[in-house]
């Protein structure tokens, strides 16, 4: 009978769950406050905190990024995984673009009006918006430490995109350079929606890679700690744990596991 014990032992999973679960992949382990940064060309993909812990840095992958506090700056459209870009030099929603997740594909400020299906961006350009995109809109001065808040509008609530429930409000069409015209996607609202009311508002794009909400750690929310035995998922280029005090029979630090 033919070995095939090397073929066996080497054979790659079909599955990343296996290989990221077990570090498989690779992995790093630190009790001190110092950053971690994986190998080239791969990302931290899951966080286990062996005791309670205090990060400084978690910064997410960053598939596009935009500079400067124009109005309707916009970042890349990203590949196979959710867009994560930012502007780093401005703070609210309107001119602070994109932070971690918090402002989805694009954003932009919206003319003032009462009833309105067909929307006029007063400071960006419809060119990468596409038919089917869920919106939701805002107040303007939204700020991403939450002071104030975001304060969606109820004539645009989170999107539930599929099953009975489906609801939401998307763009029907693309009008023109500055304009498009949205609906809502609820069998219940296609009767009743009367449109938007914007006063002072900017209008979020949700993309198919795309979502709205969340912050970055160590940025701007300073102090969060994660307890003893949490792991947490995603797609991280870079991590700085507090140091940890290990005590008798008590382990401490965290394990970085990397994946692609």
């Amino acid at each position: 009978m033919k070995d095939m014990s090397h073929k066996v032992r080497y054979r790659r999973s079909n599955s990343t769950d296996v290989e990221y679960g077990f570090g498989q992949l690779g992995s790093a382990y630190s009790d001190v406050a110092q950053l971690i940064v994986p190998p080239m060309g791969m990302v931290i993909v899951a966080i286990q905190f062996l005791n309670d812990n205090t990060p400084t840095v978690l910064t997410p992958e960053l598939l596009g990024r935009t500079s400067g506090t124009t109005l309707g700056k916009e970042g890349g459209l990203g590949h196979n995984f959710p867009e994560i870009v930012y502007d780093a030099s401005s703070t609210t929603a309107i001119a602070h673009t994109h932070t971690s997740n918090i402002n989805g594909r694009l954003i932009g400020a919206v003319s003032n009006g009462s009833g309105i299906t067909q929307l006029t961006f007063t400071s960006l350009s419809t060119t990468n918006m596409r038919v089917g995109d869920y919106v939701m809109m805002c107040d303007a001065n939204w700020v991403i430490d939450g002071d104030p808040g975001p304060d969606f509008h109820a004539t645009t609530p989170s999107p539930i995109y599929d099953g009975p429930f489906k609801r939401g409000v998307y763009i029907e069409s693309i009008d023109s350079a500055t304009q498009i015209t949205v609906a809502s996607s609820a069998l219940a609202d296609q009767s009743s929606w009367a449109g938007l009311t914007p006063s002072s508002s900017a209008l979020v794009i949700i993309g198919e890679h795309q979502g709205v909400g969340g912050c970055i750690v160590g940025t701007h929310n300073d102090g969060q700690t994660f307890p003893k035995g949490t792991t947490i998922y995603g797609r991280w280029t870079e991590f700085k744990p507090s140091a940890a005090v290990p005590s008798a029979n008590t382990p401490a630090g965290v394990i970085c596991y990397f994946g692609y």
